[in-house]
């Protein structure tokens, strides 16, 4: 009799347990379940990230928002997931809408923004510049919002941001896909001048124009820059290398850029027309006696809605041009309308129709 209630016992234990069991299945998710689902990413600044989950409602905030913008509508998921972002209209009109049919209800932020504004989104992930870190992180870390740095500045820290958007995005088949993608434009210009002997190579200036309360300066960039290093990976030595430039773009005197004798000069200009700022050089006294001048090699910089120079995926179109501009001789049969209708075919799926008739109508400088 004692056996038999030692039995029944035992039986009523094991269904207590698998109940307890099953119910804890269904409604409850385990610890290691909770692991399984989170997401960590380690962003651009070096910082662990843990997401619970793919996030649903991204926004992007602050200024430089359209290299960050362009980088997320690299993915497909952006259409859906990104719910807002700053505006990136550089004064040429707003590219994202010919790649995403819903652009119009998105929340257009201004480009200086404070944490309310962020928080009235509703956001599961904010993504941002890194050089707004010290600005933004601590208010953040106050509202447990997580946030995600991205670079973009070179080409390196584009793969590694490439692949953080994989993560981001939960597609890091397309994350590989990008990457080779920009691998095989970056080595379509770089193996052809891989034999390029050395008194082949153009010296090469890059030079910025901006105005501030009506005057206009001219500026170059540091040498870890993307447009430095584009220089250098197109067959030019920038003439620049041996003055301190630090870590902005850096204003340079007339007298400076005439001793430097660049036999190239790679002209850019963001809210100017850089037609009219090549006008003025091109009529300026003290320019016109420039060999550089003389010769007609001061080359503005392509752009459709943003100049193509910029650390945007636009930067690989720019490479191809650079090449074609500097080292003619090896890039002959170049069509830069062709290669910019494949590109936005290429890394946004836009048609050769859309390419026609909302981007070509507004690019400039093509030679």
């Amino acid at each position: 009799m004692k056996t038999t209630k030692f039995i029944i016992t035992l039986m009523l234990m094991n269904l207590s347990l698998m109940w307890a069991g099953g119910a804890q299945d269904s409604s409850i998710p385990s610890k290691n379940e909770t692991i399984e689902t989170s997401i960590t990413i380690q962003d651009s600044l070096g910082r662990t990230v843990v997401l619970p989950g793919v996030p649903e409602r991204i926004v992007q905030a602050g200024s430089s928002a359209f290299l960050v913008n362009d980088a997320l509508f690299l993915f497909p998921e952006a259409r859906e997931r990104v719910v807002g972002m700053a505006d990136g209209n550089q004064g040429r009109g707003n590219f994202l809408p010919i790649v995403d049919p819903s652009y119009d209800e998105k929340i257009i932020f201004p480009r200086t923004i404070n944490i309310e504004e962020i928080l009235s989104a509703s956001p599961d992930l904010v993504i941002m510049k890194d050089f707004l870190f010290s600005k933004y992180d601590k208010e953040f870390q106050k509202v447990g919002l997580p946030v995600i740095y991205m670079d973009l500045e070179s080409p390196e820290a584009w793969e590694r941001d490439l692949a953080i958007l994989g993560q981001i995005f939960g597609n890091p088949q397309r994350a590989m896909d990008l990457q080779n993608l920009f691998s095989e434009y970056t080595m379509n210009v770089v193996n052809p001048l891989e034999g390029l002997k050395s008194e082949d190579r153009k010296k090469s200036l890059i030079l910025y124009y901006s105005e501030k309360d009506g005057t206009g300066a001219f500026q170059v960039p540091p040498l870890t820059f993307i447009q430095t290093k584009m220089l250098e990976m197109t067959g030019s030595d920038p003439v620049w290398t041996d003055a301190d430039m630090g870590t902005r773009w850096t204003t340079v005197g007339f007298e400076q850029i005439a001793a430097w004798n660049p036999d190239q000069i790679f002209l850019i200009s963001y809210r100017t027309p850089v037609s009219e700022v090549l006008n003025i050089m091109k009529e300026n006294p003290y320019w016109m006696e420039l060999s550089v001048n003389q010769g007609g090699e001061i080359h503005p910089f392509p752009m459709d809605f943003h100049s193509w120079d910029q650390p945007d995926p636009r930067w690989l179109l720019g490479l191809q041009w650079m090449a074609f501009v500097s080292h003619n001789e090896i890039f002959p049969e170049t069509d830069m309308n062709l290669k910019a209708q494949q590109f936005f075919a290429d890394f946004y799926d836009i048609s050769e129709e859309d390419y026609s008739n909302k981007i070509y109508p507004i690019v400039e400088g093509l030679e």
